[in-house]
């Protein structure tokens, strides 16, 4: 997925391959068991710049990747119902990033870090997303977007 991830290339083609990938490695594991179901669990999404999350364009309304975007790519597959999902972030073009994006990605990136590190017995999910999330942003002068 991410060598797909190219100027010009269709996100929408992108998704449906994502979507396929997964279907075809599902296919070759636990053969024995035919009537386990296995698949996509989520379907293969791209968010492209400002768009938060979970885009996965129909053909009619397809965009293309530009140089420089910044790509979030979110797949999902399950196996008799465990679900596994991943997600990955790709800079189109992989040139170097300044300025605002180079920000939030350092951001997100420290952000994660510190999440890691507050998972412990003892710590409660809020205090993790409050400590390593919610609370940097004021020194950083970036928003969390609340969902919640």
């Amino acid at each position: 997925m991410i060598a797909k991830c190219v100027a010009e290339a269709s996100i929408s083609e992108l998704c449906a391959f994502g979507d396929n990938l997964i279907e075809a490695e599902a296919k070759k594991v636990f053969t024995k068991d035919k009537k386990m179901e296995k698949g996509v669990a989520f379907p293969t999404c791209l968010s492209v710049n400002n768009v938060v999350g979970h885009y996965s364009p129909l053909k009619s309304e397809d965009a293309q990747l530009k140089a420089g975007d910044l790509v979030k790519i979110d797949l999902g597959c399950h196996i008799d119902g465990f679900v596994g999902l991943v997600a990955h972030t790709v800079v189109v073009g992989g040139e170097a990033l300044a300025g605002p994006k180079a920000d939030v990605l350092l951001a997100a990136y420290n952000a994660i870090q510190a999440a890691l590190r507050l998972l412990k017995p003892g710590n409660l999910n809020y205090q993790v997303l409050f400590n390593a999330f919610l609370k940097p942003g004021h020194r950083s002068r970036r928003q969390v977007l609340r969902s919640f």
